[in-house]
């Protein structure tokens, strides 16, 4: 009998083991999510507008993608479209409880390079600092890997695992830190990554790092305490009323997009980075275009949700006109970018340290 009873509490012991088990990698998932959010790009493209200008518009400037799948028992080496180099170790996958993934795992890496991929991937390059203090982004550059099973089961990285990734030294200097998005759409500080080989030419070196976390940005960046403030209207060519429009200040000295989605009026006000060169392109709920020519911005400080005053300036940029514009140049990304004068970087990566180097 006593037996029994000693077989039962054995079990019973195994049971509550189990459980608490289950519960640690449930709120350890549980904590990730709350910091891994995933953001959603489309967002920013004017919510709530279906026209199929719009719609086309909506995936010209989405950023390039690519989707590769590699088997997690196997340590795998995979390069995406804009040169991003990811080094995956051994059984890096774990599920929602923190489990091995064996099935075939699915990475989409998006990469932010160019003028018009900080524009569709619609994330505020704004960032709030320890003191509370609003700062504005400099980028070298984002991207984002996104990782599920072939059956569709998001994943993350396992316990300990981290990636290692070389990616395309597109703006060279060492100012350059890692900060990483979270649920709230706000970026963190993560670290500061290794710059191998200047821009030259044809042939770019790379930013080598490590990360830590699936399905969230990480972006090389440097913050600035000041921006300023520019101002103008939009007006449609064709002379009808403006309803609703985005505006966005994109950098030509240097890498990054700051926007405002504007209803009901057809003034703006948007914030840039002070005494650079920038662009700003407006498009409206039907998929009509405007940008302006490469404009140098003003040295004084402004903040477009401030009342403008001594302390506030806003720069007054003028009329931004409109148009629709052909649908094969609206649905075609180079086409597009050419179109606007947003040229598409065009290099090679040059891998200059070996796999065994990142760190």
């Amino acid at each position: 009998m006593a037996t029994k009873v000693h077989k039962r509490l054995v079990i019973v012991a195994l049971i509550l083991a189990m459980l608490q088990l289950t519960a640690h990698h449930a709120s350890e998932w549980e904590e990730k999510e709350r910091y891994h959010y995933l953001p959603d790009g489309k967002s920013a493209l004017l919510p709530g507008y279906r026209g199929k200008s719009l719609v086309q518009l909506r995936k010209s400037l989405s950023p390039e993608r690519s989707v590769i799948e590699v088997e997690p028992a196997l340590e795998n080496r995979v390069t995406a479209g804009r040169g991003t180099l990811l080094k995956i170790p051994v059984n890096a996958f774990a599920d929602e409880r923190g489990r091995p993934v064996a099935q075939r795992v699915r990475l989409t890496i998006t990469e932010v390079i160019d003028p018009l991929d900080f524009v569709g991937a619609g994330v505020d390059l704004t960032y709030t600092n320890d003191a509370g203090k609003i700062e504005f982004f400099q980028s070298a550059g984002m991207f984002k890997i996104d990782a599920e099973t072939i059956a569709g089961q998001r994943v993350e990285l396992a316990g300990g695992k981290k990636i290692g990734v070389e990616f395309p030294n597109i703006q060279p200097g060492d100012e350059f830190w890692v900060y990483r998005h979270n649920k709230n759409k706000q970026w963190k500080l993560h670290g500061h990554n290794q710059s191998f080989g200047d821009q030259g030419g044809f042939r770019v070196g790379t930013r080598v790092y490590q990360i830590d976390a699936l399905n969230t940005w990480y972006n090389f960046d440097k913050p600035v305490p000041e921006a300023t403030c520019a101002k103008g209207s939009v007006k449609r060519k064709d002379g009808k009323p403006v309803a609703a429009f985005a505006v966005y200040s994109i950098g030509v000295s240097y890498k990054g997009a700051f926007s405002r989605h504007v209803t009901n009026t057809a003034s703006f006000k948007v914030n840039v980075h002070k005494s650079s060169e920038a662009r700003f392109l407006v498009f409206d709920n039907t998929g009509a275009v405007g940008i302006t020519q490469v404009l140098r911005t003003s040295d004084r400080t402004g903040f477009d949700q401030n009342e403008e005053g001594p302390k506030n300036f806003c720069q007054n940029i003028g009329v931004i006109e409109i148009a629709p514009i052909p649908v094969d140049i609206l649905s075609h990304r180079t086409k597009l970018s050419d179109y606007l004068g947003l040229p598409v970087s065009e290099f090679s990566v040059d891998y200059q340290k070996p796999a065994a180097d990142l760190r």
